[in-house]
């Protein structure tokens, strides 16, 4: 059987799987916010994630070894820095791009309404790789495989502490030239302010990939459990560092791991 490797790096690292709108700002882990970055600020942000799996979750969602010996592991390690500019109040443009520069991403986000403590935001964005999953030779940078992704977020103040935000989003992916997958992502995390600007924050992740090339054609789906922690060292910098734990999955990795980012601000 195939096994397949793809990895959830939603916030800082997800541009080895094409997932998701990126490069926009996110004020929790995996989901992303209905406001936008401060009017002519800078968001500078480099992550690192590491991931290892040693099972993966077959067609019918049970867990299955790498290899008949049960000896092997599956690495995956990436580093990706982020760009995003705050253009006006409401509005927001940012770059993704990979440290091997295997693949780069932009994305817009545009702050829609607010209404009490209840806010909503549209994004959208696209990656180019120049790695493709079904086509052998390179065509050149960025030239392989395309991916555009659309969706809205939303977020809540419950109280000067407690905040929800969640998203929905689905994206298309073409692999050179060829129509590959249509995909569905969702996001919600709960976080609670300590210490006056530090955050706690748990929440839940879905993905599920629809292949619809006939190479590659079957259905893969997803659900984490990321948990982590923000921590404000000053009014420039902030440390963000999570861990998604796998609850449940069909022809996935069953992957463990840790995303940490250090985020500058400059004005």
């Amino acid at each position: 059987m195939r096994i397949i490797i793809i990895i959830i790096g939603f916030a800082i690292i997800s541009s080895a799987s094409y997932s998701q709108v990126l490069g926009i700002s996110a004020s929790k882990l995996a989901s992303i916010s209905a406001t936008t970055a401060v009017k002519n600020q800078v968001e500078f942000e480099p992550g690192f994630g590491y991931y290892w799996a040693t099972k993966y979750y077959d067609e019918n969602g049970k867990l299955q070894e790498l290899s008949a010996e049960g000896d092997s592991i599956h690495v995956f390690q990436n580093m990706a820095f982020r760009i995003t500019y705050g253009i006006t109040n409401k509005f927001e443009t940012g770059l993704l791009i990979a440290s091997d520069m295997s693949s780069v991403s932009f994305g817009l986000k545009y702050h829609l309404f607010s209404i009490n403590s209840f806010s909503g935001g549209i994004m959208s964005g696209g990656t180019f790789a120049n790695e493709s999953d079904i086509v052998a030779v390179n065509s050149g940078i960025f030239g392989k495989t395309v991916s555009l992704a659309t969706g809205l977020a939303f977020s809540n103040e419950f109280s000067e502490k407690l905040s929800l935000d969640f998203d929905f989003q689905y994206q298309c992916i073409r692999d050179y030239d060829v129509s590959y997958s249509n995909d569905f992502f969702a996001n919600a995390e709960l976080s609670y302010i300590f210490n006056n600007t530090n955050q706690v924050i748990g929440g839940f992740s879905y993905t599920s990939n629809n292949h619809t090339h006939r190479y590659d054609g079957h259905n893969n789906q997803l659900l984490t459990f990321n948990l982590g922690a923000a921590i404000m060292t000053g009014k420039m910098f902030e440390i963000v560092f999570y861990t998604p734990i796998t609850i449940v999955g069909k022809n996935y990795d069953r992957l463990n791991g840790l995303n940490f980012a250090l985020t500058i601000f400059i004005n």
